[in-house]
């Protein structure tokens, strides 16, 4: 099924938003022609084509508006894969069950069988997942012990167990350990290890793998030359990844500037994205990149026949260009041919290619600048209620029962053995609102502490207890 420029053959090449310790998922996706996002109350919601069921309602018919995907509760990220007519989704729960459903055709719904689905069901075998990413069609996950798990499609080695064998149920990729994210290409694979290094693995055929050459390779290898990042992205035949300095780094097929250093020339390994500075947030659709720098304002660069890139234009772009009429931006995702973001406020917005109602306003008309989401859009989880939480200190406090049917919680402060004197602690809810506070209590080591949040809806909480000395978190989830 690989040629290089065959347009039939479409990709949904997402990146993760780096949620470290919480997850490593994104609350919004694009697939080849269908999109994904999670609703602060952990639902998902799904709009686009839907040939294969990849939208997950149970039946085959296109929605151009957001419709609500059915079973799934406590949800923390998405991810789409495919091409328009042969597209999957993932969803991971806040348990570290993933689920799956539309196109099964090479095993990518990695449930033992390769018959399509349009409902959720659950992975087979794994446990324990922190990041989910859906490539062309085959399927990535990260485990909470740093392991890396695939299945589905394997003839380019995207599996990287050394084999070009399709794989209907989860494998361990052999000997990857540390890993931090991932991030699935429609035929390769990245990932980000916990030295910041950056490893790659599957088709080459424009040097999307970063190792100098265009060889394929069936299990890991370095990137070359890359060192401090924070986050990485895949496109169809290119990668991406983002320096801890907020430069962004490219490197793969060009055919569309998408690579954004002022060309479009190929490289096999990485090269600076021009005049790029500043970069909280990354991702990359089929042929394009989009990314958020720390003022909330986005950029994008690549391929813009369908008016993607969102400048208002059509016309593509070998350098990156701002996205007009969007601020206060959070987190963006990217398809084929398409694009989303949310914005400080939960709202959904996307420009772009819209033939099957993928961008979810309720029609099928393209879109050159953003425009919002339908009003049966729910408000999307946001990755700026979360992002502060992202420190090791988590560890540091232990809650039960989590999940909690009640929303009534006991926290325990482990982990030290002093005094925490002048505490304040604080509750948010996935949206970055706080929802409770207090200050000028003590905390002893090991003592416990009650936390009510049955008067909240059910979904996903984070505290912060914090003194002039010390911070700590802690995700709580209401059922």
């Amino acid at each position: 099924m690989k040629t290089k420029y065959k347009k039939s053959i479409l990709a949904a090449s997402l990146s993760f938003l780096g949620w470290s310790y919480v997850t490593n998922a994104q609350t919004i996706a694009c697939g080849g022609w269908h999109s994904l996002a999670v609703c602060s109350d952990s639902t998902v919601k799904a709009f686009g084509e839907n040939a294969s069921g990849e939208l997950g309602d149970g039946t085959t018919v296109d929605k151009p508006t957001p419709v609500l995907v059915p079973g799934l509760t406590s949800i923390i990220g998405v991810s789409g894969g495919g091409d328009q007519l042969e597209a999957h989704s993932l969803a991971l729960k806040s348990n570290g069950i993933v689920y799956s459903w539309g196109s099964n055709i090479y095993g990518g719904l990695g449930n033992g069988t390769t018959t399509n689905t349009s409902a959720p069901g659950q992975v087979l075998v794994l446990t324990g997942a922190t990041a989910i990413s859906a490539g062309g069609w085959h399927s990535v996950a990260l485990k909470n012990d740093g392991t890396v798990w695939t299945w589905g499609w394997n003839t380019d080695g995207q599996l990287g167990d050394g084999t070009t064998i399709d794989k209907v149920v989860p494998m361990q990729v052999p000997g990857l350990t540390g890993v931090t994210a991932i991030a699935a290409g429609t035929y390769h694979v990245l990932v980000l290890k916990n030295d910041s290094t950056v490893w790659a693995w599957g088709d080459n055929i424009s040097g999307q793998i970063g190792d100098g050459t265009k060889t394929d390779r069936n299990t890991p290898v370095q990137v070359s030359g890359l060192t401090g990042i924070t986050k990485i992205a895949t496109g169809r035949f290119f990668s991406l990844a983002l320096k801890s300095d907020g430069t962004v780094w490219t490197w793969g097929e060009n055919l569309y500037g998408q690579l954004g250093n002022g060309t479009t020339v190929d490289s096999s390994v990485p090269v600076q994205v021009s005049g790029l500075s500043n970069v909280t947030t990354v991702t990359c659709g089929a042929f394009e990149c989009h990314v958020v720098k720390n003022d909330s304002t986005a950029w994008a660069w690549g391929r813009n026949q369908y008016g993607n890139l969102g400048d208002g234009t059509t016309t593509l772009s070998k350098t990156p260009v701002q996205m007009t009429g969007l601020s206060s931006v959070t987190a963006v995702a990217a398809g084929t041919n398409f694009s989303l973001a949310i914005k400080s406020d939960g709202t959904l917005w996307g420009c772009g290619r819209n033939l099957s109602g993928q961008l979810g306003d309720g029609t099928l008309l393209q879109r050159n600048t953003a425009v919002q989401a339908a009003s049966s859009m729910c408000p999307v989880m946001l990755p700026i209620g979360i992002i502060e939480f992202t420190k090791p200190a988590f560890s540091l406090i232990t809650a039960f029962p989590n999940p909690s049917s009640d929303g009534k919680f006991t926290l325990q402060l482990t982990g030290t053995n002093r005094n925490i004197e002048d505490e304040k602690i604080e509750i948010y809810n996935v949206m970055g609102e706080q929802i409770y506070t207090s200050t000028g209590f003590q905390i002893s080591s090991f003592s416990n502490f009650k936390i009510d949040l049955s008067s909240q809806p059910s979904g996903i909480y984070f505290v912060r207890i914090k003194s002039d000395k010390n911070t700590f978190y802690q995700k709580l989830i209401k059922q």
